[in-house]
């Protein structure tokens, strides 16, 4: 390595590879570390996805029997995105069903959005921008909370951040281009607030890519054609559930109409008041450059989604960007015109797209009803590679100042580890329904007729939320559940409605059963009805309850 005194230091191919090699060694460990265990228990979305995936990998279809949806049905109401559920499938198939193989996909994607990340900080500002950016995502609270569980809609902000990777890149070479396109379409099968922002930063960049003579009318045709060809069974079945059409199957996959979806109330152009968009905006800006959303899922105020120094980086980052493309001239690299990212055309390109990028956020935090963490995922990425640029330039003033803004995340990065693994994991452990997970599991090892099982471990009401977790915990089969067959894990049982009750029980439910192989699962408000000198109790955290009679 070769420290110069223009304004990057230079590294050989080979040093540079080993660097980053390095750092993405140190963010997959990091995240690696206890994974499937931390966090303790299972979220309802992420189970939900596992069992669709479950099925997915079975009988080609989900749960409900939708044959290769390009959309999954969910909780009726709300759906989820593909994309995840398809990631999972051949772990599943390679490695079994269980927490760490329905985790893994977020896992590797996150992974290789670090590697990413050093990628999108060269083109910004060479080698060392490119580190610092990638150090800022191997210790961002954000990255790594969401790269430990899964949750379909943070497949989206990986698959953007690969897409602008390539697409930058492909303005030298014509077929990045084209691979970006396969990403930014992947976007539209990873959230569906993707459908209304992604071809909005697609048009901005065409209009300014033209404009510049970056690419040709017949690029353009052809990127508008990938995207078009991938995206479009998305569309179509956002397009059905608004229009009220039927569900259109194909040779290949269905495109599903949600007519009872209510998602539609969640878009502020198809409800708009003034009132709404103010609340918009102020969730937008506390959960992009404030504390989060508060969400023990997403969350640890103490440290916010990116470390609060960040967003002053941030901050600087984009005055520095917008001085540098005002003047007509990107920031200089070591080698002038090196063919990868050193050139100022490419810097001033590559500074264009982000800003494109930022607006795009800006947008869904708009129009999307108080978004959180996961509604607004897609512009952390964002906030980090400006904050990178920020914090180059001061260094690039004060070298000094590298050892402060070093020890600042140090610091920060072990008291967040500390806080993931210790007080977080214990308050965690309840909204990822650890002890109703555990009653689950340990109620299945008794064999019985009938589970009764209370319905509602989110609140009151909340009953779909027990049934998936029980099939997601009991491996429900698909056919099993729709009725088709009897033979739950080669057994043949009670059908799925008469088996699995999810309903509380009563005095009444008790006498109707008593004698019977029954198994309870009650909360704490329902144990008064159960004696101890006729049922074997077993507690879970003081929570739930698992009962069997004598």
């Amino acid at each position: 390595m070769v420290i110069t005194g223009r304004r990057q230091f230079e590294l050989s191919k080979r040093q540079e590879a080993l660097l980053v090699l390095f750092l993405l060694g140190i963010g997959i460990f990091i995240r690696g570390f206890h994974f499937g265990m931390s966090p303790v228990g299972v979220h309802q979305d992420e189970a939900m996805t596992a069992v669709d995936a479950l099925a997915l990998s079975e009988y080609g279809t989900d749960r409900y029997g939708m044959r290769f949806p390009v959309h999954l049905t969910a909780w009726i109401s709300s759906q989820q995105s593909v994309l995840l559920a398809y990631c999972m499938v051949p772990l599943i198939k390679a490695f079994g069903f269980s927490t760490v193989t329905i985790r893994l996909p977020m896992l590797i994607v996150s992974s290789l959005g670090i590697l990413a990340l050093y990628f999108l900080g060269k083109h910004l500002g060479g080698v060392r921008t490119g580190v610092l950016l990638q150090l800022l995502g191997v210790i961002c609270p954000w990255h790594y909370m969401q790269s430990r569980w899964s949750f379909d809609c943070n497949m989206f902000p990986h698959m953007f951040l690969f897409g602008v990777c390539f697409l930058i890149s492909g303005v030298r070479r014509k077929w990045m281009l084209y691979v970006s396109m396969v990403f930014f379409a992947l976007c539209c099968y990873s959230y569906g607030v993707a459908d209304y922002s992604v071809p909005l930063f697609l048009l901005a960049a065409a209009a300014y890519l033209l404009m510049r003579k970056r690419i040709g009318i017949r690029q353009l045709v052809i990127c508008f054609c990938i995207f078009t060809v991938i995206a479009l069974p998305e569309y179509l079945s956002m397009a059905l559930t608004v229009l009220g059409g039927e569900s259109i199957e194909t040779p290949l996959f269905t495109i599903p109409s949600f007519l009872q979806s209510n998602r539609g109330e969640d878009i502020l152009l198809t409800n708009f008041s003034w009132a709404q968009l103010w609340k918009n905006v102020v969730s937008m800006v506390s959960v992009a450059w404030g504390n989060g959303d508060k969400s023990a899922t997403n969350t640890i105020v103490r440290f916010g989604p990116v470390y609060y120094l960040t967003v002053g980086f941030f901050i600087l980052g984009l005055a520095v960007m917008g001085i540098r493309l005002y003047r007509g001239r990107g920031q200089r690299n070591a080698e002038a015109g090196s063919e990868t990212t050193g050139t100022t055309e490419t810097r001033g390109l590559a500074y264009t797209i982000l800003l494109f990028w930022l607006f795009m956020g800006i947008w869904v935090g708009v129009v999307t009803k108080e978004v959180t963490i996961n509604r607004i995922n897609v512009i952390f990425y964002v906030i980090l590679a400006i904050g990178a640029v920020g914090i180059d330039w001061c260094i690039e003033k004060r070298k000094l100042l590298f050892l402060p803004i070093g020890a600042y995340y140090g610091v920060c990065a072990l008291l967040f580890a500390a806080t993931y693994f210790g007080s977080w994991a214990d308050v965690s452990r309840i909204y990822y329904y650890d002890p109703y997970v555990q009653a689950l599991e340990f109620a299945e090892n008794f064999e019985c007729d009938v589970y009764y099982i209370t319905p509602d471990p989110q609140g009151e009401g909340v009953g779909a939320v027990g049934e998936i977790l029980t099939m997601y915990c009991h491996e429900i089969d698909a056919l099993y559940y729709q009725g088709v067959s009897n033979f739950q894990a080669g057994v043949e049982r009670l059908p799925y409605r008469d088996r699995y009750l999810y309903a509380d029980v009563s005095e009444e439910v008790l006498a109707a059963n008593a004698g019977k192989a029954v198994v309870y699962l009650v909360n704490a408000n329902f144990l008064h009805l159960f004696d101890g000198e006729r049922y074997d109790i077993t507690s879970f955290y003081d929570n739930y309850f698992v009962i069997v009679e004598k």
